[in-house]
């Protein structure tokens, strides 16, 4: 077992018993468990995935579509970035959510410049990113789980 797993473990032995206790005492605690045990296992196969795709392979492992391939790389070459565009998918997502307080984000972010509170901004840009983040996932169940993982 690696520290990955463990750490999975962890999460579903902090988290299990708190989404039992602050959201769900209406159901047994077995089942709030499985809840949460499904969740952090979407996103454990999610990132095990990835990082069964981008794995270095000998030449003769390597799934290509068309020639074979004559040297070692990435298990699938078409495929190696997909975290990368994961993630911008994701970004590209938490920004049509939040596509109409863009205004207001600009409008402080200027309002704190010109006032020369310039100081502030760091902490502005760290504050709206994370609430942008949340309330991207509060308004999508597709990326709710993925977000929610980062906190």
């Amino acid at each position: 077992m690696g520290t990955l797993e463990i750490v999975f473990l962890v999460l579903l032995g902090v988290f299990g018993p708190l989404y039992w206790l602050n959201y769900r005492k209406d159901e047994n605690l077995p089942v709030a468990l499985l809840k949460v045990a499904a969740l952090l296992g979407f996103v454990y196969a999610v990132m095990k995935g990835f990082d069964w795709m981008a794995a270095e392979v000998p030449a003769e492992e390597v799934m290509t579509f068309g020639e074979p391939a004559t040297e070692a790389g990435p298990r699938i070459p078409l495929a190696a970035n997909a975290f990368t565009w994961f993630a911008v998918f994701i970004l590209v997502m938490i920004t049509w959510y939040a596509r109409d307080k863009f205004t207001t984000v600009v409008s402080l972010m200027l309002s704190t410049w010109d006032r020369g509170n310039w100081y502030v901004l760091p902490v502005l840009v760290v504050l709206m990113t994370i609430g942008l983040a949340l309330a991207a996932a509060a308004a999508s169940p597709v990326l709710s789980p993925f977000i929610y993982t980062l906190f």
